[in-house]
């Protein structure tokens, strides 16, 4: 590249800016050099990441917004052009190739900020947000919901064959639907791979949100979703529902778990629905449930008319205190608005082991109270509330929502490796937090590492093996907590259950690794659900006994797929790169087929007959010509 020549400044740029895009990094523009006429002469670009943050503002600790996290680590990638006056052509001078810090990823690329265009239509041409090589921050603005075509063939014969379509490309692929007795369907289920993966890493709260019926023969849709490891909706499947029986949700649940590998969730969120509790309790016993907060206030708005009565009663629920606290507080907020015979109040308060979170405190919940969590899912759909759509519309626009997540999770990940500037006084743990957790989650973090600056060891108790510590919080001498320090492994244990029930080390924690000198966080206190490492796929082999085959298989196949679109994105660039990579997944192919076919098994085995079998009708598989809408 030195020495080359380009007509004008603006091919120079439009050539590295280009360059940058297919690398995978973003530019900035660095020196620029005029002569005594104010001609530009020189001009260089670098990498985004080139240089570093003044050490003036890491140390600045009177900040009133929150820093951006650190993105420069001194890179040397580098473009520099100089003109040259005789032939009037701008030279390369410079060109420095070598990165100092990792490229991203191809779904990372998309996030990139000098990728940065809109770009309608490609959405709908590559059938996904994350197989577009451009962003936009606005396309959610942008939905087309002009020109939907009405299904004139029966409708459920095309959602099944869309779904039969997915199933194809999809070998972790699950769908489960009914045909009642006039042969229409009733009851459908589905999930993919991605999903059901997601469920084996964050499966441990399951929250229903059944709020929406909004499709042309207004069944009932169900969206199952929980929290991934960024504090984000992730989605784990979807029911539309023929009516909201005790039969239909018993259902449910059970063609959920049967995707799932039978694996229960520790805790669950859903809405007030009398059906839905029976349908728990008969299914998932063991599983703590409890009523979204949104509901139990809207409900509480219908029934008790009185803003001052609904702020008292939020405050009951959701602040933390003891089951005799809240007793108390309860007490004094029915006599105070005269509530002793209403009914709703009187309901309530039997079932506040429910919603109280004086009752709930220590059941896991990763930090949810609130079923209403898929609202980036839901702005989406709102779109669609008068639309009417048929069933088939209603699904493929259900996918397109489902690719609006997945791509927020990449952005998540692309950030999280960025480093936050450091800020609080236990610097050497708030950088061990910066390292383990992913970038919204240490936020979280970081704010209980902040919140111990008010906490104040009032008593220190040595046992054999143990201390035992006593906190109060200043200004509020009559709040107190024990925390328990065990010094062989460095457990901490603390009273407020903070832990048990987020899963993330609370400030009072904090308190006690100060105190004991502590320069990490213990290993008691890391819930892997909540770290960067959370889906990483290496422990597959490990875990790979304790599943059956078929699933397993499906796990590994979900990660394999993410694991190479890098691969795929660079490859597809020019015709050489797609020519070897085509050669190498052909020649790995069937190294992979020989080697199954040598232990027993065949990959050729699972074509398209054993895909579909992912896609069966109950209780009997009918044929799709049966099927009407």
């Amino acid at each position: 590249m030195v020495g080359k020549e380009f007509d004008s400044l603006k091919q120079a740029e439009l050539f590295y800016c280009t360059y940058s895009k297919v690398v995978g990094f973003s530019v900035r523009k660095d020196d620029l050099r005029r002569n005594k006429y104010g001609a530009t002469i020189l001009r260089r670009w670098v990498c985004s990441k080139q240089g570093q943050r003044p050490k003036k503002w890491l140390e600045k600790r009177d900040r009133i917004r929150e820093p951006r996290a650190l993105t420069r680590v001194g890179c040397r990638a580098s473009f520099r052009v100089n003109y040259h006056r005789e032939t009037s052509k701008w030279v390369v001078k410079e060109f420095v190739t070598e990165h100092t810090h990792e490229l991203p990823s191809a779904c990372e690329i998309q996030v990139l900020r000098s990728n940065c265009q809109v770009v309608d239509y490609m959405i709908d041409q590559s059938g996904s947000c994350t197989n577009i090589g451009l962003v936009r921050e606005d396309l959610q603005n942008k939905i087309d919901v002009a020109c939907q075509s009405d299904i004139t063939d029966a409708d459920s014969e095309t959602v099944i064959a869309y779904l039969y379509g997915k199933a194809d490309m999809d070998p972790g692929f699950f769908c489960k639907y009914t045909v009642d007795e006039n042969k229409r369907m009733g009851n459908l289920f589905w999930t993919d791979s991605i999903s059901r993966f997601d469920y084996s890493c964050f499966g441990d709260v399951l929250a229903f949100d059944s709020t929406y019926k909004i499709n042309a023969y207004q069944k009932p849709l169900v969206i199952l979703v929980g929290t991934n490891h960024h504090h984000r909706t992730t989605v784990f499947g979807f029911g539309l529902l023929k009516d909201e029986t005790l039969d239909t949700y018993t259902w449910l649940l059970e063609t959920f778990l049967s995707a799932m590998n039978n694996k229960k969730p520790l805790s669950i969120i859903t809405d007030c629905d009398k059906v839905i509790r029976q349908a728990i309790k008969k299914i998932l016993p063991e599983s703590t449930h409890r009523f979204c907060s949104w509901h139990v206030e809207r409900n509480a708005q219908e029934n008790v008319q009185d803003e001052q009565f609904i702020e008292s009663f939020k405050d009951c629920m959701l602040n933390h205190m003891t089951p005799e606290e809240f007793e108390q507080q309860w007490m004094t907020l029915v006599e105070k608005f005269g509530l002793q015979d209403n009914d709703w109040v009187n309901k309530m308060y039997k079932k506040r082991d429910l919603w109280a979170e004086s009752f709930l405190r220590g059941q896991f919940f990763a930090g949810m109270h609130c079923s209403q969590l898929c609202q980036s899912m839901n702005s989406y759909l709102n779109c669609f509330l008068q639309s009417r759509l048929k069933m088939f519309e209603f699904v493929r626009q259900i996918d397109k929502a489902v690719s609006w997540i997945r791509y927020n999770e990449a952005k998540d990940d692309f950030e999280s490796s960025s480093i936050p500037v450091l800020s609080t006084h236990l610097e050497r743990l708030e950088k061990h937090a910066v390292q383990i957790y992913t970038r919204n989650v240490f936020y979280m973090v970081r704010s209980e590492i902040q919140d111990e600056t008010l906490l104040i060891v009032s008593g220190c108790a040595n046992e054999v093996d143990r201390r035992v510590y006593t906190l109060t919080k200043f200004r509020n001498a009559h709040m107190r907590w024990i925390v328990v320090y065990w010094r062989k492994d460095h457990r901490i244990q603390c009273s407020c259950k903070g832990f048990e029930t987020v899963g993330l080390p609370c400030s009072h924690s904090f308190s006690v690794m100060k105190a004991e000198h502590l320069l990490s966080i213990p290993d008691n206190l890391i819930l892997r659900r909540w770290t960067k490492d959370a889906k990483d796929s290496k422990d597959l082999a490990v875990n790979s006994c304790q599943s059956p085959n078929d699933f397993i298989e499906m796990l590994r196949f979900a990660a394999l797929t993410a694991d190479c679109r890098k691969l795929c994105f660079y490859a597809s660039k020019t015709t050489e790169g797609y020519r070897k990579a085509k050669m190498e997944i052909y020649q790995l192919t069937r190294r992979m087929e020989e080697s199954s076919k040598i232990k027993g098994g065949s990959i050729s085995s699972v074509g398209f007959s054993e895909r579909r079998s992912s896609i069966v009708s109950d209780p009997a598989r009918k044929p799709r010509t049966e099927i009407h809408n």
